[in-house]
């Protein structure tokens, strides 16, 4: 696993996933000090993630000026439009902005895939439902093999769905925007046999954006997928 997709896992799993379950647990001293270790933990990985995006942007050389600038443009933009009101949230679009510099065919797909998203989650977002078949099959652009990997830890997530349909349909809905919970080991499954690393970046954020810095790690995925860097 490479830096950049261990920032984006610890984002899912302490900021998104782990920090859900405070609602379900007894609460104490104990499981308070836990949660609160969990939440730093989850920021600060999501803050190192924004950095992190950046610095491989930079890396790129002049390769990374044009995404670097509308990355750098739209992050702008959208923390203008959060914190003062003015702006626009456009980040949806960066991740079709970098296909268009990095050739990855998977990367495009979901490129394409989260750009209807933001625009849907913007003007009719009782509809995101009925787009999360198309994420959980989009791995198949990027081709298929057969991996006993795929096949453990979609077994894994199977049986994380089926021993609680509520509590796990609890953390996905708020921590991925994934309202069809059985959907979820059949898109692990997919993702982890795909030929290209893209749609593990993607499985890790959902079929809904939850923040602001998941366009940016989709689109530096791109980038860092399409560069050839992470291919397998």
């Amino acid at each position: 696993m490479d830096f950049f997709l261990l920032l984006l896992f610890l984002d899912f799993l302490l900021n998104r996933t782990l920090n859900r379950l405070w609602i379900f647990v007894p609460h104490n001293a104990a499981t308070y000090l836990l949660f609160l270790g969990i939440q730093w933990g989850g920021y600060i990985s999501m803050l190192a993630l924004y950095v992190y995006s950046f610095m491989l942007i930079g890396s790129w050389g002049r390769r990374g000026l044009i995404p670097g600038a509308a990355a750098l443009l739209l992050t702008a933009l959208d923390l203008a439009h959060d914190y003062l009101h003015v702006g626009v949230k456009g980040l949806f679009v960066l991740p079709a902005v970098f296909s268009m510099f990095f050739r990855e065919r998977a990367a495009a797909g979901y490129s394409l895939y989260y750009l209807a998203e933001g625009v849907v989650k913007a003007v009719r977002p009782a509809y995101l439902p009925h787009m999360e078949w198309i994420w959980a099959l989009l791995p198949l652009l990027g081709g298929w093999r057969f991996s006993k990997k795929a096949v453990a830890l979609s077994l894994v997530a199977a049986l994380f769905v089926s021993a609680s349909p509520y509590y796990a349909g609890m953390i996905m809905v708020f921590g991925m925007g994934l309202t069809q919970v059985f959907l979820f080991p059949i898109a692990v499954y997919l993702s982890m046999s795909s030929k290209s690393r893209y749609p593990i970046y993607a499985l890790l954020v959902g079929p809904t954006a939850q923040l602001s810095v998941h366009y940016i790690a989709l689109a530096v995925a791109v980038g860092h997928v399409g560069g050839g860097k992470q291919q397998r």
